[in-house]
């Protein structure tokens, strides 16, 4: 039969993430979850075992808002996986004020677009060896009201009311990565999507309490959010479907912004993330 497929979730330790993995672990993957508390990883991991008989799971830690923390974690799960068939990008943040991180990043960014993207570049040669091969981006309908602004990718200029528009100017960096992964790696094997997982209670961005349990009665569950990531890595349909929006478990370009479908702006967008990955 083979050795199992692996997968990697990042943020797999709540919400989306968590029922991702434990999607993937049903499905017989070997599961890595990577997580940047290791007491939540850990609470995670025993979840997923506890309710997926069998269930291979494992746990990188990693600060995906910290490039010197990426690149470790990288190097680690290349040292411990022999292959990867997955890898879903699925750790994100919302947060109202502007903050940096300790290496001079804005944190939004840092966290929802540049960490991603350098996990899925240090990962992508595993990615050609194992493949076919995919990597799913989780996206949102958020970007709709996303607008890119290239001359200031670090958001200087602060993030909007609540820090929304920031957020929604982030997942269309996502969209847009996401299409520039495609076309980068036609023929290679690896796959690159993104998904809308829909409305989710989870506690991304959480509002004040009492309004957060008016506004979850009209939520999906984390477990129904998971269905379009799942659909997206795993379901043979879409094995040779690239550069792709999902949302409701397919595909979804009708429903991508103009800006999402700007092929010239990903590709500028591509080559300033660049810059701002560069080894320091």
């Amino acid at each position: 039969m083979g050795d199992p497929k692996t997968a990697i979730v990042t943020g797999a330790n709540s919400g989306i993430g968590l029922e991702t993995a434990r999607g993937l672990a049903r499905r017989g993957y070997r599961t890595v979850l990577v997580c940047r508390s290791a007491e939540r990883a850990a609470a995670a991991k025993a979840d997923i075992d506890g309710s997926v008989p069998g269930a291979d799971t494992s746990i990188v830690l990693c600060d995906l808002g910290l490039q010197a923390d990426v690149r470790r974690a990288a190097a680690e799960i290349v040292e411990r996986v022999d292959r990867l068939d997955v890898l879903v990008n699925n750790a994100g943040i919302t947060i109202r004020v502007p903050e940096q991180t300790s290496e001079g990043h804005d944190v939004m960014l840092a966290v929802n677009h540049l960490g991603p993207l350098l996990l899925t570049e240090l990962l992508r040669p595993l990615l050609e060896r194992s493949g076919p091969a995919r990597v799913v981006n989780l996206a949102s309908d958020a970007h709709r009201i996303g607008r890119l602004r290239l001359d200031d990718l670090e958001a200087t200029r602060g993030y909007g009311l609540l820090g929304f528009p920031r957020y929604a100017e982030t997942k269309l960096m996502n969209i847009l990565t996401t299409r520039e992964q495609a076309r980068r790696w036609a023929g290679t094997g690896v796959t690159a999507n993104c998904v809308h997982p829909g409305g989710v209670r989870t506690n991304l961005g959480a509002p004040p309490p009492v309004v957060g349990r008016l506004v979850g009665l009209f939520l999906k569950s984390p477990e129904v959010g998971a269905r379009t990531s799942l659909a997206a890595a795993t379901d043979p349909a879409y094995a040779d479907v690239t550069g792709t929006y999902f949302a409701k478990s397919k595909p979804a370009d009708d429903k991508l912004s103009r800006l999402a479908t700007d092929d010239d702006l990903a590709a500028r967008l591509w080559a300033a993330s660049e810059e701002l990955l560069a080894p320091g």
